[in-house]
Formats: structure tokens, sequence, C-alpha cells
């Protein structure tokens, strides 16, 4: 009975495996680590051939882009009025005030209006001048202008013409009238360089509704106006 006792019981001597908190020792763990850092790189790796792919795929677009000539700026009418209209033997008086959204619709030119200056007409005749101060639109910017031509002086019209525009008004209460520019502009981008272009804008065919009775008409068009841009 005590030779059994004895043979169960553990030497003094007899060597003890360390027990550790430390979780690297323990290789099921370091290997659950590892796994975890590897799939952390693919991941990365993933997502900077992704990044790299559609950096090459939009190249091409880029360079086309660049290579294109300048697109010509656009010129829309959002508004106009006339009010204290008034004609007296052969000169025509009224105030203009008008509304345009000039644009630059280009991505990697800018655009310098060095000058504007333009007119109102009924068919071929002149009826006021007026001109915008220069301004600049950088990449994709457009601008709002609101232009009155009160200041500026009318112009001496053919009576048969100014006739014409009064009863015109007296029967169907609406004349039309055109508004002509010319502008004066410089493109300026790192591919092309510096272009100097001349341009001759055009809204013709304003239809303006007048109240009976009255000096005060309006724009009847129903919406912005794009105006025609022949290049001279």
């Amino acid at each position: 009975m005590e030779n059994n006792l004895k043979a169960s019981e553990v030497p003094e001597n007899s060597l003890l495996l360390p027990v550790s908190n430390n979780a690297n020792s323990n290789p099921y763990v370091h290997q659950s680590r590892k796994s975890h850092y590897i799939t952390k790189v693919r991941i990365v790796d993933i997502i900077v051939l992704m990044v790299t792919f559609g950096t090459i795929l939009s190249l091409p677009s880029v360079f086309t882009t660049m290579s294109l000539a300048p697109q010509t700026p656009s010129f829309q009418l959002d508004s106009l009025f006339l009010s204290n209209y008034n004609i007296s033997n052969s000169t025509f008086r009224t105030d203009w005030d008008t509304t345009l959204n000039i644009e630059n619709p280009n991505l990697i030119s800018t655009i310098r209006f060095n000058s504007i200056k333009g007119l109102i007409s009924y068919k071929d005749n002149y009826l006021a001048m007026y001109s915008i101060k220069p301004f600049e639109l950088g990449y994709k910017e457009h601008r709002l202008l609101h232009v009155k031509i009160s200041k500026y002086p009318t112009m001496t019209t053919n009576r048969w013409i100014l006739e014409e525009i009064n009863g015109l008004r007296d029967e169907n209460g609406a004349v039309s009238f055109n508004m002509i520019m010319f502008v004066s502009a410089t493109y300026t981008s790192g591919w092309w360089g510096i272009e100097n272009v001349v341009l001759n804008p055009r809204c013709l065919d304003m239809k303006v509704a007048f109240l009976p009775r009255a000096g005060f008409g309006s724009w009847v068009n129903g919406g912005p106006m794009k105006c025609s841009l022949p290049i001279l």
C-alpha cells in the first residue's frame, strides 16, 4: 500500500512545463493572427489594383479632353422687361432690363471676356446700344449678368419703322425684338496656350407683350432662350 502511494507521488526534481499567459506562445492564436493579417494585406492589394485599373481606363478620356480645342461659351437670355415705353417723332425711347446667363463649358480653359458690346433691334433697325464690363470665367463656371440699358442713348429710326412697331403693339399687343452682341474673348489653357476669338451671339425673335395703354412690356417666350453663336 505504501509502495503504491510512493509510486504515484511526483518526484521533487522532476521537470514541469511552464505555463505562460502570452498569446504568442500559443501556436493556434499565432496562426489566427497571421491569417487575419494576410487577409488585410490582400484587401489592400485589391483596392490598390482597382484604383490603378480605373486610373488607366480614364487616361484616354483625359487625354482626349485635353487634346480637344476649347468649346465656345454659351449665352442664354433669362429675362427681358421694358418700361417707360415712348415713341415721339423719329425717336424710340424705352428702358430695357435684361438678364443674361453666360457659361464656360470647358474643363481645361478659362475665358476672359475682354469686351462685350451689343444692340437691340427691330428687324434690321437698331433701337438701343449697350456694353458690359470685362470679366473672367473659370473652369465650368457661369455668371448671371443684369443689363440695364436705360443709361445709354436711344437711336433715331425711320418714322415708318416706329409706326410699324406702334401698330403691332396696338393690334397684337406684342412686338418681337432682337439682341445682338459683339464679343472679344481670350481662352487660356495649359494645353492650347492663349487663343483670342471674336464671337457674335444673337438672341432673335424676343417676343415682348405690352400691357394695354401702358408703357410696360415683358418677354413671353416661355422660358430661357439659348442664343445662337456664329463665330466671326
